[in-house]
């Protein structure tokens, strides 16, 4: 086996092996190294991008949790919209109300295009009217800009564009599957306005559940999730690329995940939403899987830093 490499989100060197898996739909064995300093742990050898085929959205690849054809024609039928009401609210919550200007959001991999569409379908964030760009490759991205009239770029694109382009960035379960995250977080960083709203949801390997479960847990499938975070490493590469944490606080959010995992078991998916209603089950599985304690982030503003909201 080859030497562990340097941590791809602090740069540090204190990297060893964590242990091996074998792949749950590719049949060969994955290495885990973990950094002693962050806490990142990334997965070796990379599975390639020719991975996320229309087999894989469709279900029928290493997550069978994804449903884009639902979700690219309507996605209400989905509970994706539980996890987007979370994420208008932290924009809205965070940016200062301006009715004459336009508010720019960038959906960085945006997958069948749900969020676009409920953004779409809002017209307005902080009564400030929307302008939308997506950022991903494959068949629902010519879907995207072909049919429904999106504005989608490519990575060649999306690099040209001017810096402090956006006041909002989405990355919606994005990073893991980037196998070195820093240079894409130093491309948002960069198209990010001063002032402006990074929302970025990836798994927390700091949860109960995770630290429970080792590499057995759920969250560690090595065909697709290739860069591990936890808060503290997740702030390391913030701090690396001029970003300041953001906390936050889910509630749909963590509801959709919760029902994301049922998607093949309506009986109990059924139950579930009942559950969910009660507050404290909410609050509950959030603590147990940590989804509030992965920070979002802020772009500072001139010399002084802008101090982050509490979370609602």
């Amino acid at each position: 086996m080859s030497a562990p490499p340097a941590c791809r989100c602090c740069g540090g060197t204190a990297v060893t092996l964590r242990g091996r898996k074998q792949g749950a739909f590719l049949p060969r064995e994955f290495e885990f190294h973990v950094c002693g300093d962050c806490g990142f742990m990334s997965v070796e050898p990379f599975s390639g991008f020719a991975i996320y085929d229309d087999a894989y959205y469709r279900g029928a690849g290493p997550d069978p949790y994804v449903d884009y054809e639902t979700e690219y024609r309507d996605w209400r039928r989905t509970d994706r919209g539980l996890e987007f009401e979370d994420l208008f609210s932290l924009a809205e919550s965070h940016l200062s109300p301006s009715p004459s200007l336009p508010l720019r959001l960038l959906d960085f991999g945006c997958g069948a295009g749900g969020f676009l569409k409920f953004l779409r379908e809002r017209g307005t964030l902080g009564g400030r009217p929307l302008e939308l760009t997506g950022h991903d490759i494959g068949s629902y991205a010519e879907m995207l800009k072909t049919r429904d009239g999106f504005r989608i770029l490519d990575l060649d694109a999306l690099a040209l564009e001017p810096a402090a382009s956006f006041d909002v960035i989405s990355l919606i379960e994005v990073i893991e599957h980037l196998p070195s995250p820093l240079e894409p977080m130093r491309l948002v960083a960069r198209l990010l306005k001063p002032g402006g709203l990074l929302l970025l949801t990836t798994g927390n390997l700091d949860s109960p559940v995770a630290r429970r479960e080792g590499l057995g847990y759920r969250y560690c499938a090595p065909e697709i999730h290739v860069s591990l975070f936890n808060p503290r490493a997740l702030s390391r590469l913030y701090a690396r690329v001029g970003l300041v944490p953001h906390a936050v606080r889910y509630h749909g959010a963590v509801k959709f995940k919760v029902l994301k995992t049922l998607r093949h078991r309506p009986a109990l998916r059924a139950l579930a939403r009942l559950a969910l209603s009660f507050p404290p089950v909410v609050r509950f599985i959030d603590a147990r899987y940590g989804v509030s304690a992965m920070p979002c982030a802020i772009k500072p503003q001139g010399p002084n830093l802008q101090t982050p909201k509490n979370p609602q």
